[in-house]
């Protein structure tokens, strides 16, 4: 590389009328008013170092302090990110406490409502007993039955047996 660099060591920068050259070229003579570089070479070399970092001690703290403030950009960031998804869980985590108390709630009525009609049927069943027609076990007791055609009796519903009340005793 040396070589190559003492074989050219002048060069030359020309500019042309497009708008692009003539922006650079306008920006590069500020800088040269601006920072007072010797000369427009030693601009040039300066910002090659700077474009391609090869500069060790000038572009490592360069480099380590955009690094540096880089970090402290992606800290800022990264918290910002967790208080909007800290508040985005907290609302939906108040959103699922409410359904739930408002589950809570229509249990409890559907609670109230099946002890209400539990009570209900438990109440006309103790005080329906029924009490068999003298006449009728008498019957009965003269009638062969056979075992075939006594059913088991189940639980009885109390609305069959309400039912089979208004039924004559032969059907």
């Amino acid at each position: 590389m040396a070589l190559w660099a003492k074989n050219k060591a002048n060069f030359s920068v020309a500019f042309t009328e497009d708008a692009a050259d003539q922006t650079l070229l306008a920006a590069i003579e500020k800088e040269l008013a601006f920072t007072k570089y010797q000369t427009f070479s030693n601009l040039c070399k300066q910002a090659l170092w700077q474009f391609l970092s090869v500069s060790e001690s000038a572009s490592s703290t360069d480099s380590s302090q955009r690094l540096e403030e880089r970090i402290a950009e992606l800290a800022v960031r990264f918290a910002e990110f967790e208080r909007n998804v800290s508040a985005e869980e907290l609302s939906r985590l108040e959103g699922l406490e409410h359904h739930l108390s408002q589950l809570g709630a229509q249990l409890d009525q559907l609670q109230g409502s099946v002890d209400s009609k539990f009570a209900q049927v438990s109440f006309a069943q103790v005080s329906k007993v029924v009490e068999p027609d003298p006449i009728e076990s008498e019957s009965v007791a003269n009638d062969v039955v056979s075992d075939a055609e006594v059913a088991p009796r189940r639980d009885s519903d109390p609305l069959l047996e309400r039912l089979s009340s208004l039924l004559p005793q032969d059907f």
